[in-house]
């Protein structure tokens, strides 16, 4: 059989100060029903568009990810006395500095590309 060559991933790929994709918020929202004991869950519906970064995305899935193992280690006993009481997610993640910002610096290489561009034009 041949090897698969994979190429890594980019670093580019996360960015901690990014607005979050569509796919993480459904997946934040899907987690989140998941989490709620079966007595709880309302019938799916969509919610507003939240502002999460990525990285406040990637945490918030850590937890729900973790409430839900929780509840599967638990015996049909303990499950079926929990439904009474009703569950409460934790709260969404506050988002972090992450370190200083560069916003001039993708504006310069834009221009300095449109600069380019316009001089081949003029020649």
């Amino acid at each position: 059989m041949a090897n698969i060559r994979v190429p890594k991933t980019p670093k580019a790929a996360f960015n901690k100060n990014r607005p979050a994709s569509e796919l993480l918020l459904r997946q934040v929202e899907h987690l989140e029903w998941a989490a709620l004991p079966a007595s709880q869950r309302k019938p799916y519906q969509l919610r507003k568009r939240r502002s999460l970064t990525e990285a406040q995305a990637a945490e918030r899935i850590a937890q729900l990810t973790a409430m839900i193992l929780e509840a599967k280690a638990r015996t049909p006993a303990q499950r079926a006395a929990e439904t009474a009481a009703p569950v409460h997610l934790p709260p969404l993640p506050k988002a972090s500095s992450g370190g200083k910002k560069r916003p001039g610096r993708l504006k310069k290489a834009a221009s300095r590309r449109s600069n380019a561009r316009s001089r081949r034009r003029r020649s």
